[in-house]
């Protein structure tokens, strides 16, 4: 494409190992890709090679901006991370999706996305400025914890005063250096822990798929990116257009006011003090006109963003599911500065807070039921955690989250690599019950219980609550926690009208039956995919209602109505200048969808891998009833059939892959 217009027209590869920098044409992507996701599965099919494991130098991990990050689209400070995933049980590929500041500033720097591959020969870090590329040495960042290191570089850096043109630009404001952008990792990614993240300012983080440990396999402690250029749009009129028109349909729900205070990224089921104490403001990514989380500053610790789940990690820890009200062992439990001491521990660290959510859930289960001893000093001579019954204080978050990103001792060895593989070890020496209590938490994919259930009392993923047949299906055939970006497939249930808009039929509204749930998964997942592709939060995309709070001067009162679900699409088309429908987009990112599949495929995933734990096959949901194993294959049928895959081994059969221009994949194949 001559002329770049929403993407910026190149992509860089770095090859550690031989320390050789690429600049790659945007085109061997886009748009075909799209970005994001799109960018990860494409580099991942071309680039590695079949038998790679995830920790090996050849595995790609790619730093994936989407379509329209760097835009002025409402929310498009989202962007990815992805690779062949470490935490998985397969090391299938994943991705992870992260806010904040990077992915714009990458696309200012004239880059598309990043692809590191390799493994350097000491601790390095890349330095992304305009044209300039460095690999640089990282010996005196080695060890420091990812939030510290990060200021530490950037006041590093803007000391030398060697930098691009620093002129100000109209298109782009004045370069200064202090504001260079960086994701990192802590102590537990350079110990390649399968459950280690990646940094970004003082609370963004991609968590789940583990490529904080694939980072510090290759020696690679950071990225910094500063840049000076602009994203341009095709139609920038036609594009504010439609922003103003979206602006106004989520500020009609009042959302801009709600998040730090318990909506969409606020505190779920926390104590309120906690925000009206410590809280300074809200926060937002890059281009976000809602600031979904709060900026907290607690006594004793760093200040920094935080939110969701996030907040909740070191707090309430025995509900089976990641978000629940205060369970009766810890009703006196408030959440205050050790709380926020935990939390930022785990960050510092670079440990995944929702993988510890889980961790301490297991870990108090097992100490309940004597599994590791009956008393405290019999659960520390098997586990090298002492004061198990203190758990919640500074010096058990100490004690616990330093052992799994140092892997001191046997048990912190094992719980640095997630705890999949800690529970199918353990078991061997301490009985079936270790695995049992892991499956109680964890659905699929070696990924920590979210939404497997809906409607319960006792929080979103207790296993009191009523089946959620869509997320079955979204759990059974990815690679990650699937509500990471289809959040929006809770709210059709019991209304029949938003489920036909979306999933284009009724019956989808009804959680208790398979019936239109096919139709709705295939949906709903291939829109995710698109969400994290072309750039939209999935906290609130696709709008699906509008729901009135209060009317803008001029506007006449207007009642509850369905959302509209093609601006997506108009944004795309004015700021690419290629003209897509909602129709076309989704057909994009079905290819993405496929391609995805194609590569686990590759690396032997068929029918019988797309499943999710037993534990729900064996136990009863709040009406009484476990998984249904008979009709549970039945709607995998119709899965397959709505996705153009072989409903005998769950391969895309060759008419589908070649309607979505990926021939070539499907003579790889074989199909």
């Amino acid at each position: 494409m001559a002329d770049w217009y929403s993407w910026v027209g190149k992509v860089l590869d770095v090859d550690l190992t031989s320390e050789k920098i690429t600049k790659i044409p945007s085109d061997r992507y886009f748009p075909n890709f799209l970005g994001g996701r799109g960018l990860e599965a494409k580099v991942i099919w071309d680039d590695v090679p079949e038998g790679t494991k995830a920790l090996d130098p050849e595995n790609r991990l790619i730093f994936a901006p989407s379509s329209l990050t760097g835009t002025n689209s409402p929310m498009n400070g989202r962007w990815n991370i992805g690779a062949l995933a470490p935490s998985h049980p397969d090391e299938y590929p994943s991705s992870s999706a992260i806010g904040g500041h990077w992915g714009a500033e990458l696309k200012f720097a004239g880059y598309d996305g990043v692809i590191v591959h390799g493994k350097a020969s000491r601790p390095v870090y890349l330095l992304i400025r305009d044209e300039e590329v460095e690999i640089r040495s990282a010996s005196n960042y080695w060890g420091l914890d990812a939030i510290e290191g990060q200021k530490k570089l950037a006041a590093d850096i803007a000391a030398e005063r060697s930098f691009p043109d620093m002129a100000e630009k109209p298109e782009a404001g004045r370069y200064n250096p202090i504001n260079i952008r960086t994701v990192m990792i802590g102590p537990a990614g350079e110990n390649s822990s399968r459950i280690a993240c990646i940094m970004h300012d003082s609370g963004d983080s991609a968590g789940q798929g583990g490529f904080g440990g694939v980072m510090g396999s290759k020696n690679l402690k950071a990225i910094s990116v500063r840049g000076s250029g602009a994203v341009k749009a095709k139609d920038p009129q036609r594009m504010m257009e439609v922003i103003y028109k979206i602006r106004r349909m989520i500020r009609h729900e009042a959302r801009v006011v709600i998040p730090p205070f318990g909506g969409p990224g606020g505190l779920y089921g926390g104590d309120p003090s906690l925000l009206t104490g410590y809280v300074k403001r809200a926060d937002g990514c890059f281009g976000c006109q809602v600031g979904c989380r709060g900026f907290f500053d607690v006594p004793g610790s760093p200040p920094g963003q935080a939110q969701c789940v996030q907040l909740q990690m070191y707090n309430n820890w025995e509900g089976v599911g990641p978000v629940a009200p205060p369970h009766p062992d810890f009703s006196n439990r408030q959440q205050d500065e050790t709380t926020w001491y935990g939390i930022r521990l785990a960050d510092e660290l670079g440990i995944n807070a929702y993988e510890l959510t889980g961790i301490l859930s297991w870990l108090w289960a097992c100490w309940k039921e004597k599994i590791f001893g009956s008393t405290q000093a019999e659960f520390e001579e098997n586990t090298g955690i002492s004061n198990i019954e203190d758990m919640g204080s500074k010096e058990f978050a100490d004690n616990l989250f330093g052992m799994i990103a140092n892997r001191e001792g046997e048990f912190g060895n094992l719980l640095a690599d997630g705890l999949y593989r800690a529970a199918k070890q353990l078991k061997e020496k301490f009985g079936n019950r270790v695995w049992e209590l892991y499956e109680e938490r964890y659905v699929a994919s070696g990924s920590r219980q979210h939404w497997f259930y809906i409607g319960t009392a006792r929080g979103p993923a207790d296993p009191t609550g009523y089946a959620n047949p869509i997320g079955q299906l979204m759990w059974a055939i990815g690679s990650r926690d699937p509500y990471s970006n289809c959040s929006f497939t809770r709210e059709p249930y019991a209304k029949p009208d938003i489920a036909k808009s979306i999933y284009g039929n009724e019956e989808s509204a009804n959680p208790f039956t398979y019936d239109g749930k096919a139709q709705a998964a295939s949906i709903a997942y291939t829109r995710g995919c698109m969400n994290d592709s072309i750039g939209f939060c999935d906290w609130f995309f696709p709008i699906l209602t509008v729901e009135p709070f209060f009317k803008e001067e001029g506007e006449e009162e207007e009642g509850r109505h369905l959302g509209d679900l093609t601006v997506e699409a108009q944004v795309f088309s004015a700021a690419t200048g290629i003209e897509k429908t909602i129709d076309q987009l989704m057909e994009d990112s079905y290819r993405v969808v496929n391609l995805e599949r194609a590569i686990m495929v590759r690396m032997g995933r068929r029918r019988e891998n797309d499943t999710f734990s037993n534990f729900f096959f064996n136990n009863p949901d709040r009406r009484g009833n476990p998984v249904d194993r008979v009709a549970w294959e039945k709607v995998k049928d119709d899965f397959y059939s709505y996705m153009g895959w072989d409903p005998k081994t769950g391969i895309p059969t060759r008419a589908r892959l070649e309607s979505l221009d990926l021939k070539d994949v499907a003579d790889t194949l074989g199909v």
